[in-house]
């Protein structure tokens, strides 16, 4: 799935969120080349992690391994649900 589909599919994201994500290292698109444009290919997974991620309190300081452990607890998404 490309940014703009991601975009779209992931309520409440902004494209420099979804960029600061790519650049930290948080998820690791596949580059697809389309004429003279390099597209970023997000996974399903990617897509999942950054669906979590965008729901909590992302911040810089936390580490990549801290940041993927607490999207994997479903708790942290909802709290109070």
């Amino acid at each position: 799935m490309y940014t703009a589909e991601v975009l779209k599919t992931v309520r409440g994201l902004t494209k420099d969120r979804l960029n600061y994500f790519v650049r930290a290292g948080y998820v690791k698109p596949k580059k697809v080349e389309l004429e003279h444009f390099y597209l970023y290919d997000f996974s399903e997974e990617d897509i999942e992690f950054i669906r979590r991620a965008n729901r909590l309190d992302f911040r810089p300081e936390m580490t990549g391994r801290n940041a993927r452990e607490r999207t994997r607890k479903p708790d942290d998404v909802n709290p109070g649900a």
